[in-house]
């Protein structure tokens, strides 16, 4: 029907425009696209006619986008991703059996990272391509095969659930436990718990103090009377520093399971509190192939196994 036909600029121009914008140089542009100086500039003419302004300020050495060219800019660039996406997932549909996991850098570097092994890898049997984002994903992109929330995600042709719940307690590395005082009383995370321990040591904040505000009124005292301040604006930052021995953070038996296990972290003493918000699994509605299912089935079962990390000296209570 004539209703449904696009009226799209010519795609050869349109990819000479892109990749000029992005070099800022026709030069340059023809040189990623094997094409000639002059074929840029003529492409990029005949869009610039065809769309009735000008995209680009010409420069002896370089151009410069202009309002008009800069908005198109971004609208090409959008564009382009979603089919570049898109084209993805239709050849991997042809017989590949790359998955796509769409996740952020705490879980994937804390959590999702120390999982992997070889023979983890050769027994699910695909490729594996992590998508991590420095923010837990607040929308879906096109091409995943799995995303990984915190909190969850509404998107239509895709469905959500539960994945992974977590509690929070401070850690900190076995020598600085060592060095005192002693974090509490009896290893018991329901007794009294010394807020002296905590006036001596540094706290490592992540993102903000929420943690070690509720923490703090849950053992009585003020955050004001810690011995120190550390702040990163990333939860795996601030393990990593409560790891090299630089104060307490504030953790999870999701995120610090690596570390506990291995004994670089241990949990100190006292009360744990319950998160905000736990992590969601979001796939697409359509029937999942076989390697997307055995990749969901692995994270599933790791992250029901995850323990609540036992307390310093517990076997021996």
């Amino acid at each position: 029907m004539l209703s449904g036909m696009r009226h799209l600029p010519n795609l050869n121009a349109v990819r000479a425009f892109d990749a000029a914008a992005r070099h800022g140089s026709f030069a340059a542009a023809a040189a990623e696209l094997g094409v000639s100086h002059a074929a840029v500039s003529r492409h990029v003419r005949n869009l610039e006619r065809e769309l009735g302004v000008e995209l680009f300020e010409r420069h002896a050495r370089h151009v410069v986008l202009t309002g008009e060219g800069g908005f198109f800019a971004k609208t090409v660039a959008e564009s382009l991703s979603s089919l570049e996406l898109g084209s993805g997932r239709v050849r991997r549909r042809g017989g590949r059996t790359t998955v796509v996991i769409d996740i952020e850098s705490d879980l994937a570097m804390r959590w999702l990272m120390p999982l992997m092994s070889d023979a983890v890898l050769a027994a699910l049997g695909v490729h594996l391509d992590l998508r991590v984002r420095p923010d837990p994903p607040r929308h879906i992109l096109p091409d995943a095969d799995i995303t990984l929330s915190w909190g969850p995600v509404t998107a239509m042709g895709f469905k959500t659930s539960p994945f992974l719940d977590f509690t929070v307690f401070p850690v900190a590395a076995p020598a600085l436990l060592a060095n005192g005082p002693e974090p509490s009383g009896p290893i018991d995370p329901s007794g009294p718990v010394d807020p002296a321990f905590f006036r001596t040591h540094r706290m490592i904040h992540e993102r903000g103090i929420y943690w070690w505000q509720r923490y703090c009124a849950a053992i009585g005292m003020r955050l004001e009377e810690a011995g120190g301040h550390l702040y990163v604006n990333r939860s795996y930052l601030s393990i990593d520093a409560a790891v090299r021995g630089l104060g307490v953070a504030m953790g999870d038996n999701a995120i610090c399971r690596a570390d506990l296990a291995a004994g670089r972290l241990v949990r100190v003493p006292g009360p744990t509190l319950s998160s905000r918000e736990k992590y969601y699994l979001v796939v697409p509605e359509r029937v999942l192939s076989r390697p997307v299912q055995r990749v969901i089935d692995w994270l599933t079962a790791e992250a029901v196994a995850v323990p609540l990390a036992p307390l310093p000296g517990a076997a021996d209570a």
